[in-house]
């Protein structure tokens, strides 16, 4: 959440010979730690430029340029940071994925894969099941795994979450959803594993596997909205996809704000059954599951902290709630009335009125997470061993961003 630095290493690797392993050429710095930041397109054309001058032997401008960025302090959101004669900008976190000024990955995404699988693989993420996305090339396989994500705009995947998933790690136990890309040249070893709860999108085929019909049991109206809407925008330039997408979760999420209890000297809380019950009953019976979701329970935590710190709706999926019909702004006049009596004593209040028995739960779910996560990165120290996609019941965990989501990231094929 801190970086201390704007990278924190380059590898350089050769690609494994028939028999061979893969290779570390070089590095730079030598020590590191495990943090990086999702500017995709900021190091793709950084990569460009450092495979340039690897192409042409430029070694003193190839260190010249990885110190330089690697002692930039932190630059801020949409300020353009020159580095000779080149520059990057910090990609805003208000500004929607854009097609293909900033966003390779949905721009791969939307080329590889038709709109109906999306809209399957998209409700099946809503419903937190495990699934699989193979493809036989690595950066394609990469930028379907997170611009699939990505359309999960406001909210977050809470779960296992593994770009590419390493060989040794095929047969590990996962009693959890898990949202994991793997190479085509394994999914030979996938299959002789049961399949029966995972669904499985091979972006080779464009073709999608699911023992589930969550995309019947999301809302029919909200579905063919965004149907019509991504048949329209799938071709196109610009933020068209994920605005559909965002609007989308506006029309099934948006409603918290009607759920929300605000009292004068209180701490903001959420009413699940108002919640639940204010819609029709194909949304309720959506609403009803949307409760249990880890990241929805998320998303309702950071909005909690949000509003009871005084912040209020600033971001893209609040602008989206106030230019349509999912939510009035009742709420939102009588949370800025409470600020107004009450001030920034509100934050201060919750810390000491907050149910502790949620609190509590939240704590067990954060320090699970961190011990499952620390277990995976040991194993992957270790000796061979395997993610095992075999079918075994969901424990009812609450698992919360940034501690519980463990990232594997791939090199760029």
């Amino acid at each position: 959440e801190y970086p201390e630095s704007t990278f924190e290493v380059y590898l350089e690797i050769a690609h494994p010979g028939t028999h061979g392993s893969p290779e570390v050429r070089r590095h730079f710095p030598e020590d590191y730690t495990d943090q990086y930041l999702p500017w995709f397109e900021v190091f793709y054309k950084l990569l460009n430029i450092v495979a340039d001058y690897s192409i042409k032997s430029q070694a003193s401008q190839w260190q010249e340029l990885l110190v330089s960025l690697h002692k930039l302090p932190i630059p801020e959101p949409g300020v353009p940071v020159h580095l000779g004669h080149y520059f990057f900008t910090v990609p805003e976190k208000r500004e929607l994925p854009s097609i293909p000024e900033n966003q390779r990955n949905l721009t791969e995404y939307i080329v590889a894969v038709d709109v109906n699988n999306m809209l399957h693989l998209y409700a099946s993420m809503l419903y937190e099941r495990r699934i699989l996305i193979c493809c036989s090339k690595l950066s394609t396989l990469t930028a379907c795994v997170h611009g699939s994500a990505a359309m999960l705009c406001p909210m977050h995947w809470q779960h296992v979450y593994i770009p590419v998933l390493p060989q040794h790690l095929l047969d590990y136990c996962a009693p959890m959803p898990y949202l994991i890309g793997v190479h085509s040249s394994l999914m030979e070893k996938v299959r002789r594993l049961t399949l029966d709860d995972v669904v499985v999108l091979n972006v080779d085929t464009n073709t999608l596997e699911t023992p589930y019909n969550d995309l019947q049991s999301l809302p029919n109206d909200v579905v063919s909205s965004l149907k019509s809407s991504l048949k329209k925008v799938s071709s196109t330039t610009g933020d068209g996809v994920a605005q559909a997408f965002l609007k989308s979760q506006a029309a099934l999420f948006g409603s918290y704000r009607n759920a929300l209890q605000i009292e004068s000297g209180e701490p903001i809380t959420f009413n699940e059954e108002a919640f639940v019950n204010h819609r029709s009953s194909a949304m309720r019976q959506f609403l009803q599951n949307a409760i249990q979701l880890q990241l929805f329970k998320q998303f309702i935590d950071g909005r909690l902290e949000l509003l009871n710190s005084g912040e209020g709706f600033s971001d893209i999926f609040e602008e989206e709630i106030n230019m349509s019909e999912y939510a009035s702004d009742k709420t939102y006049h009588q949370w800025l009335v409470t600020m107004k009596k009450g001030g920034g004593a509100i934050f201060n209040t919750v810390k000491t009125k907050a149910n502790p028995a949620m609190k509590n739960v939240y704590k067990f779910a954060k320090d699970h997470a961190k011990m499952r996560i620390k277990e995976v990165k040991s194993r992957l120290k270790q000796k061979p061993i395997m993610v095992h996609f075999g079918q075994q019941a969901r424990p009812p965990m609450l698992l919360k961003r940034p501690s519980s989501n463990l990232s594997l990231e791939s090199s760029i094929d």
